[in-house]
């Protein structure tokens, strides 16, 4: 990060100096009822659905919870959390967290140089937002279950983004634009920045440390997930026998979990796959339809055309 950046971060707040003339957090600060939930209306100017503040320091940061998603990016140092109660977490310097609403939340001191920035996204920004949330990845699940009221919505992730250029890179253009002022063409830039990162970390399963929550059935459902993308070719079979289930067994799980079925999943990442190389090659689409497992192109084209709303040809001309 940028030296004059990294200075702007980690200037002391008004409500560091309070603690540190022996204040506590108050969480009215962050909500209209003074109770312990956290309100995106309190936090964020002007009905802003997306806003940037660093983490308060010097002191515990008490329990609570949010009716938006958080992502925390520490940036130098470590935090020390402790998630609904019962689980532990570090997050050290170049960690992602994105936190589900509803998650009870608390935070171990943090001292001068542990710098974390708190992204604050309400639910709402994604509906303006061009983020596609039908692709077999843990972020998509993650935000599907968060953008809905679901019994899922309280879990989080953690990535290690720490040396991923582009990541940083896009998370450190967030921070500028939020340093520099609410102009609305900035917030623009920002929404955009915002949908980039998405779309990398969509990508970056292998970068995902933890799930939280019936942490058992999430894991072997994002596994299965990431699988997907990675081969195209994986069947139902072959990826219950990796994880010691029955078919059955993996099936009602991923449905419970995605909402989904494999079926459904496998089908999702081969057209993704397909996509792609319509945009990035020129291999005919009678190729691209076997390279991603389709031997029936009739059957390829037809739920291509149900998906799309077009051809494959006509997309790749678009």
């Amino acid at each position: 990060m940028r030296g004059e950046i990294l200075k702007r971060l980690s200037a002391v707040s008004a409500e560091e100096r309070a603690i540190l003339d022996g204040g506590s957090v108050d969480l009215r600060r962050y909500n209209y009822t003074g109770g312990t939930v956290l309100e995106p209306g309190k936090i964020l100017a002007g009905g802003r659905l997306f806003g940037i503040r660093t983490h308060t320091r010097f002191t515990a940061f008490p329990e609570h919870s949010h009716t938006y998603v958080e992502m925390v990016w520490q940036v130098t140092g470590s935090t020390r959390h402790l998630i609904d109660g019962r689980e532990r977490l570090e997050l050290r310097a170049g960690s992602l967290l994105l936190l589900g609403r509803g998650v009870r939340h608390e935070i171990e001191p943090a001292g001068e140089r542990d710098i974390a920035v708190n992204f604050v996204l309400v639910p709402a920004f994604f509906d303006s937002a061009a983020i596609s949330l039908g692709g077999a990845n843990a972020l998509s699940v993650f935000l599907k279950n968060n953008l809905r009221r679901s019994d899922d919505a309280g879990t989080y992730l953690v990535f290690d983004v720490s040396g991923d250029a582009p990541i940083e890179n896009l998370l450190e253009n967030l921070v500028t634009l939020e340093l520099e002022g609410a102009d609305p063409r900035r917030q623009e830039l920002q929404r955009v920045t915002l949908e980039l990162l998405m779309r990398h970390l969509s990508l970056k399963c292998e970068k995902l440390l933890i799930t939280g929550r019936r942490d058992r059935e999430q894991a072997a459902a994002l596994w299965v997930l990431a699988r997907v993308e990675e081969d195209v070719h994986a069947t139902l079979g072959g990826l219950a026998s990796e994880q010691g289930m029955t078919p059955s067994t993996l099936t009602r799980l991923l449905k419970r979990r995605t909402g989904c079925s494999f079926t459904e999943l496998l089908h999702t990442a081969r057209f993704n796959r397909a996509v792609a190389m319509l945009r990035t090659t020129d291999l005919p689409v009678t190729d691209i339809a076997h390279a991603v497992g389709y031997e029936n192109t009739a059957f390829f084209y037809r739920r291509f055309r149900d998906i799309y709303g077009c051809t494959p040809s006509e997309l790749r001309e678009r």
